[in-house]
């Protein structure tokens, strides 16, 4: 599980399934450039993903989506790790984005900032301490 000031974000797995989490921002990032909080590669019945995670506070979601594309399409590190998933074996490799949050947009506000930044988001999951952890599992 990840988690940060009360956001929390899991990824369940199943059999012959395996996943590694990778804290980005301020272990594998270790610089002041601009990142998003961290990673999940995954592994199982011939598909890989590499899902990128900002765990943010209702007010700065804007700014997830400006980490999440500046970590994608800027950071040298987050190419060698997707490649090193990439080569790890048999299947397809996916990437993916999400943003875990006590706050919501509107679809159409999503839209607007993903044709900004040019990234897709998976999905805006709500986290509240009160509620049930979001799983990436139902997204990916």
């Amino acid at each position: 599980m990840l988690e940060e000031q009360g956001k929390k974000v899991s990824l369940s797995l199943r059999a012959n399934e395996e996943a590694k989490a990778l804290v980005l921002d301020g272990c594998v990032f270790t610089n002041n450039a601009m990142k998003c909080d961290a990673m999940y590669l995954f592994k199982g019945h011939n598909k890989k993903v590499v899902a990128l995670v900002e765990l943010k506070g209702a007010g700065d979601i804007p700014h997830a989506f400006e980490q999440l594309a500046y970590t994608r399409f800027q950071r040298a590190e987050y190419g060698q790790l997707k490649q090193l998933l990439d080569t790890s074996g048999p299947g397809q490799m996916v990437e993916k984005a999400f943003i875990v949050s006590n706050g919501m947009l509107s679809k159409p506000a999503i839209e607007r900032l993903e044709r900004a930044h040019g990234i897709r988001v998976g999905a805006v999951l709500h986290s509240e301490p009160s509620s049930k952890v979001p799983d990436l599992r139902e997204w990916l």
